[in-house]
């Protein structure tokens, strides 16, 4: 029998694998098997959020799928789950923690009372992307909650609008899943993989125009996409696409190189991930990939939007196999500090120092 209550609530109940989602989900199953009683809540309704399916049509499938899909995360058995038409008072069950993430999830949890827990935001991101920036900020000020970041940036920016407390606690990565199947020196040098994205500001456009250019000078190059999207209008035969692919891995192992062309990243997972399978990172120079891509000694950065940049640094490595060589591996060593071990026990310390 478990003592302490922890109600996640997330945004929405996403099909498809999402980084923000995984993260909740990673943390809400590492604290049940502390032995914490995890309950997870998934409005149908949260505000401010574009939604492709009318409210009844997402009502009815709730109650038709249920949570039998969630074949891309295993959850501890022993967490719950909810719907709730929307984050409200006389939907919210009660607990002794209460943590929401996204900020229009974090407004609507703010309005909750304290039977519903001690109050945490888990901040992912600066969620400025859509504007609403002065309820973005009203979010970081909700009364008696926690801001707990994942980047310092993220810290910087969040204690620069509020006088609530603010711990950052990077996200952890599992190297049991994500780590070194093959050498990197026994990868073809020009093999490069990317995770494509329909979403904008992942510039993935942008990524594949460098590899394109990469193509017209080293011909013999191999890209592998994958992503959740469908795969883009007319991609070359050079470029193989993996939609949503079981083994991530694999995937990471097969490639020498991994590139990352967002215009914004909250902290990046994808990039960490490859780096602990032993590829060479090559990405943008964004806030998000600083806390571990360092120019010239853990990735190569280049600037956003240029894929000129970005073809010229995948070329230097495809080019220069030892240099590819150090890189890996002096990122794959500096990636080994996220790791989900000090993640839980950081969380749990905050959490521990917020109950009576």
């Amino acid at each position: 029998m478990c003592n302490k209550k922890i109600n996640f609530i997330l945004p929405f109940k996403p099909r498809r694998p999402a980084g923000g989602f995984r993260v909740m989900y990673e943390y809400a199953n590492r604290l049940a098997k502390k032995g914490y009683c995890v309950h997870l809540t998934f409005p149908i309704f949260t505000p401010y959020m574009n939604y492709r399916l009318p409210y009844f049509v997402r009502l009815m499938l709730s109650k038709l799928e249920g949570f039998g899909r969630n074949k891309w995360f295993d959850f501890d058995p022993s967490i719950t789950m909810s719907y709730v038409p929307r984050v409200e008072e006389k939907y919210i069950p009660d607990a002794d923690i209460v943590i929401a993430t996204w900020w229009s999830t974090v407004l609507e949890m703010g309005a909750l009372s304290p039977s519903k827990g001690r109050k945490i935001n888990l901040i992912q991101g600066f969620e400025n992307w859509e504007g609403h920036e002065d309820l973005l900020y009203s979010s970081y000020n909700i009364k008696n909650t926690t801001n707990i970041v994942v980047a310092s940036y993220l810290k910087d920016i969040v204690s620069q609008h509020t006088s609530n407390r603010v711990e950052l606690i990077t996200n952890g990565i599992d190297n049991s899943v994500f780590h070194i199947t093959k050498q990197i020196n026994a990868r073809k040098p020009s093999t490069v993989a990317m995770l494509y994205s329909e979403q904008e500001i992942k510039g993935s456009k942008y990524g594949l125009e460098a590899l394109k250019l990469v193509k017209e000078r080293v011909p013999e190059l191999e890209v592998e996409l994958f992503g959740i999207s469908p795969p883009p209008d007319s991609l070359p035969g050079w470029i193989k696409y993996n939609r949503d692919p079981a083994d991530l891995c694999s995937v990471y192992n097969g490639n020498a190189i991994f590139i990352s062309n967002s215009f914004t990243e909250g902290f990046g997972l994808v990039s960490v991930e490859a780096m602990l399978c032993g590829c060479a990172l090559v990405c943008t120079n964004i806030d998000g990939h600083k806390e571990y891509a360092f120019d010239g000694k853990t990735a190569l950065l280049t600037e956003v939007r240029n894929p000129e940049q970005m073809a010229e640094k995948i070329i230097s490595l495809i080019e220069n196999t030892d240099y590819r060589i150090k890189l890996a591996q002096q990122g794959h060593d500096y990636a080994q500090i996220f790791d989900w071990k000090n993640s839980i026990e950081k969380m749990e310390a905050v959490i521990k120092s917020l109950l009576p």
